[in-house]
C-alpha cells in the first residue's frame, strides 16, 4: 500500500508539471496568435535555416521581441529557407512581402539583376555600425541592397593541452614562420599532426585557400572587378605555402578532406590547430570539452579571415507599405539589443545549454554582457575587419563553380601545377567576366 501511495503521489506530481508546461506553451502560442490576429498584414522573414531548428528558434525569440514592441500594424512571421538561388528567386517573385536573409554573394548577384530593392536612402547613415569591408559586400556600384546582420569569420583554433605538451607559447605565434615552428614542435613531442587542411573538391577549399592568397598580397579580381588578377607571384607563393609547407603538417587524408573531416580530426586530438568559425569552439564544448580551445586572430599570422556575412534584403517588387514595415524591422534586427541576442545562441537539448552558432557584425559589441563573459567571442567579431572575400564579384561564383574549386583540388593532388592552374583561371575567368 505504501508503494502504491508513493506511486500515486509521483504520478500526480508529474501530471501537474506536464499540465503547467502545456499551459505555458499554450499561453505563449496565444500571445503570438493574438499579435498575429491584431495585425492587418503579415511580412514574412525568410531565414536560411528551418524555423524549427535550434537556430531557427533562437531567431524566433528575437522576432518575437520585435513583434511585442512594434507599433506597426504588420506582423513579422518567421519562415524556413535555404541558400538555393532558384528558390530565393521564386520567393521574390511569388511572395514579395518578404524580408530575405541572403549570403552576401547572393545580395550582389540579385542586386546586380535588379531583383532587390534599393535601400540606400533608408540605411546610408548606418554604415558606421559596421566595418567598411563588410558593408561594401552588400552594395553594387554604390547602391545598398543588403544590410549586414550576422555571420562568421575564421580564426586559428588550437588545442591548449597539445600546445602545453609541446612547450609552445600561443602568444609567440605571431607569423607564419612562428606557426610552422609550432607545428614542428607539436609533431616532435606528441602523436598529433600540426594543422587541419582541406583539399577536397568542395566549397571549403575555395575559402580556405583564398585566405592565404589575400594574406600574401594577392587578389582574385582587379580593383574594378572586371578582370581576373589571381595569376600573380603573390598567389603563386600562397598556393606553394599552403600545399608544400602546411601540407607536410596536415592530417594524412587532407587532400580529400572537407571542413567536416578537419573538425572531426581536431575533436579527436589528431591535429593541434584548425581554421574554423565560432562553431569550432562550441563543437568541442558540445562533445564533452576533452580539452580547452584557444583562439588566435588570423591577422596575427599574416593571413585574412574568410567571412560569411548574412544580410537582410527586400525584394524590388515589395509594396510601399511593406517596404516601410521591412525597413523598420531591419533597423531593429541591427540594433544593439537584437545583435546582442544573437550571442544567446541556439539551444542544445542533448547538453541542456545554449551555444552561439554565428556572431553579430556590429563593431560595438565588445561591451555587450555576453561578450564580456566570453571574451573569445570578440576575436571572431574583429575578424570582419580584415576579410578574405570568397566571391568578390557576382560572376566569380560561376568561375568558382566551373573551374576554381576543382582546379584547386587538382593542385593539391598534383594533377595540375600551380602555374598551370593560375593561367587557366586567368584565361577562363576573364572569358566569364567579359561575357555580357
Amino acid at each position: 500500500m505504501r508503494f502504491r501511495h508513493i506511486f500515486m503521489v509521483v504520478t500526480v506530481f508529474v501530471l501537474l508539471i506536464f499540465l503547467a508546461a502545456c499551459s505555458l506553451q499554450t499561453k505563449e502560442e496565444t500571445i503570438s496568435s493574438n499579435a498575429e490576429s491584431d495585425a492587418s498584414r503579415i511580412i514574412n522573414f525568410r531565414i536560411t535555416w528551418t524555423d524549427y531548428s535550434g537556430r531557427g528558434q533562437a531567431i524566433q525569440k528575437i522576432v518575437d521581441s520585435y513583434n511585442e514592441i512594434s507599433e506597426s500594424d504588420a506582423f513579422i512571421q518567421l519562415i524556413s529557407g535555404d541558400e538555393d538561388e532558384a528558390a530565393i528567386k521564386d520567393v521574390m517573385e511569388s511572395d514579395p512581402e518578404t524580408v530575405i536573409v541572403l549570403p552576401y554573394r547572393h545580395v550582389q548577384y540579385f542586386g546586380d539583376q535588379g531583383s532587390l530593392m534599393d535601400i540606400t536612402e533608408a540605411f546610408a547613415d548606418d554604415q558606421e555600425l559596421f566595418y567598411r569591408e563588410v558593408w561594401d559586400l552588400g552594395t553594387v556600384d554604390g547602391t545598398i541592397y543588403g544590410i549586414p546582420w550576422l555571420g562568421h569569420s575564421m580564426c586559428l583554433l588550437y588545442n591548449k593541452t597539445l600546445l602545453e605538451k609541446a612547450g609552445v607559447d600561443p602568444d609567440s605565434i605571431n607569423s607564419l614562420d612562428a606557426l610552422v615552428s609550432a607545428l614542428d614542435a607539436v609533431e616532435k613531442t606528441t602523436d598529433a599532426k600540426g594543422i587541419g587542411l582541406v583539399g577536397a573538391d568542395s566549397n571549403d577549399i575555395s575559402w580556405m585557400v583564398n585566405q592565404f592568397i589575400y594574406g600574401f598580397g594577392g587578389q582574385l579580381v582587379g580593383s574594378n572587378g572586371s578582370n581576373v588578377a589571381i595569376n600573380s607571384p603573390q598567389s603563386l607563393a600562397a598556393l606553394d605555402f599552403y600545399k608544400n609547407v602546411l601540407g607536410n603538417h596536415a592530417q594524412e587524408t587532407w587532400v580529400n578532406d572537407t571542413g567536416v573531416e578537419v573538425m572531426n580530426a581536431f575533436r579527436d586530438q589528431q591535429i593541434a590547430f584548425e581554421i574554423q568559425g565560432i562553431w569550432g569552439v562550441t563543437d568541442i564544448l558540445k562533445n564533452g570539452a576533452p580539452f580547452e580551445v584557444g583562439v588566435i586572430p588570423l591577422k596575427n599570422i599574416g593571413i585574412c579571415a574568410e567571412v560569411g556575412p548574412m544580410m537582410l534584403s527586400i525584394p524590388s517588387n515589395m509594396s510601399e507599405s511593406g517596404k516601410q514595415d521591412a525597413i523598420q524591422f531591419i533597423r531593429y534586427m541591427i540594433s544593439y539589443d537584437a545583435q546582442n541576442a544573437i550571442l544567446n545562441g541556439e539551444y542544445s537539448p542533448e547538453h541542456d545549454t545554449y551555444y552561439p552558432f554565428r556572431t553579430p557584425i556590429r563593431i560595438d559589441m565588445a561591451d555587450a554582457p555576453i561578450v564580456k563573459m566570453n571574451p573569445i567571442y570578440q576575436i571572431f567579431i574583429e575578424g570582419f575587419e580584415n576579410p578574405s572575400v570568397d566571391v568578390p564579384v557576382p560572376k566569380w561564383q560561376t568561375i568558382k563553380s566551373k573551374y576554381y574549386q576543382t582546379g584547386l583540388h587538382q593542385v593539391m593532388t598534383g594533377e595540375l601545377s600551380i602555374e598551370d592552374f593560375l593561367t587557366m583561371i586567368e584565361t577562363k575567368g576573364n572569358d566569364i567576366l567579359s561575357a555580357s
